[in-house]
């Protein structure tokens, strides 16, 4: 259980709705388009979720034998952010039980916000989708910091625009890249795990707790900070 907490911080993608298959996808459409060979691994793609694209997709050119530029990492992006508008309704699904977690955190009292590597039009958007924008009062994205998770800028940023002190929030996250944001930042973590990554590997990076279902989070968390 945590106390001593007046805000909660989600990741998106992973973490508050179902996007993997959606970004798997997106990944497949613009290796094809834009690298000669089949691209990086599965595990390697999903290691990466989390991470800003444009990093990624740099370390992806590379590996593919292509002299990196930012024209092509661009033109990647477009690919990428152009298949998701045309296929998110498809494929993405909700998370079970996530609206019902939310309901009853915010009316705990927490401040509830939202801290994502994506882009702030593509992330309203999925938000939107299952009408779950109206829980967050704070949204940190991607191109609001200059740096991204696993540093701790964005959660730093979401803390200044709420008012509220790190040590006394909470990040929740599927990602590795998530809990070392968090950590980083001074705020307490929660790892995910109904996400893509493995449990082993965010337990090895010291979560303060592990959730395996967003109902899980309401035992972790019983009421807001006075």
């Amino acid at each position: 259980m945590l106390d001593h907490v007046s805000a909660i911080l989600f990741d998106l993608d992973g973490t508050i709705v179902d996007t993997v298959d959606l970004i798997l996808a997106a990944h497949a459409h613009t290796f094809r388009q834009h690298l000669a060979g089949a691209g990086p691994p599965h595990g390697t793609v999903v290691g990466n979720m989390g991470r800003p694209l444009a990093s990624a997709f740099g370390e992806y050119v590379v590996a593919d034998g292509q002299p990196i530029s930012d024209r092509i990492v661009e033109a990647m992006l477009q690919t990428y952010r152009s298949f998701q508008r045309e296929h998110y309704e498809r494929l993405m699904r909700p998370v079970d039980g996530m609206e019902e977690a939310l309901t009853a955190l915010a009316r705990r009292g927490y401040v509830l916000g939202v801290v994502t590597s994506k882009v702030e039009w593509m992330a309203r958007l999925t938000l939107a989708h299952y009408d779950l924008e109206r829980f967050f009062p704070i949204g940190v994205f991607h191109d609001d910091t200059a740096r991204h998770k696993p540093e701790p800028d964005p959660l730093l940023e979401a803390a200044r625009r709420g008012g509220f002190d790190p040590p006394h929030s909470v990040y929740i996250g599927d990602s590795t890249h998530d809990i070392r944001a968090g950590r980083a930042a001074g705020m307490r973590t929660i790892a995910a795990l109904w996400g893509p990554f493995d449990w082993e590997d965010l337990e090895r990076e010291h979560p303060d707790e592990l959730a395996s279902a967003p109902s899980d989070l309401l035992s972790l968390l019983p009421g807001a900070a006075g």
